[in-house]
């Protein structure tokens, strides 16, 4: 068998292979970004605390911010 033939045709199994693997993970991929982005909120009867990927925030009861703790990262 041809060189070339037997390395063009390993790229092609290694990128098949590749893009099938990416197809399949994807999804587990996506759901785990999704999760490190969602905000914690916790409502109480006078200011409502939320925390997020930059930091901790607390709202009063209009919805104005009163303190704000960045991350730091």
């Amino acid at each position: 068998m041809n060189k070339e033939r037997r390395k063009f045709l390993k790229i092609i199994l290694i990128g098949s292979g590749t893009f099938i693997m990416g197809k399949i993970f994807s999804p587990l991929f996506l759901k785990f970004l999704n999760n490190s982005n969602s905000s914690a909120k916790t409502n109480s009867s006078t200011f409502q605390i939320v925390e997020n990927k930059k930091g901790l925030s607390i709202y009063d009861d209009y919805g104005e911010e009163i303190f704000q703790i960045d991350n730091g990262a």
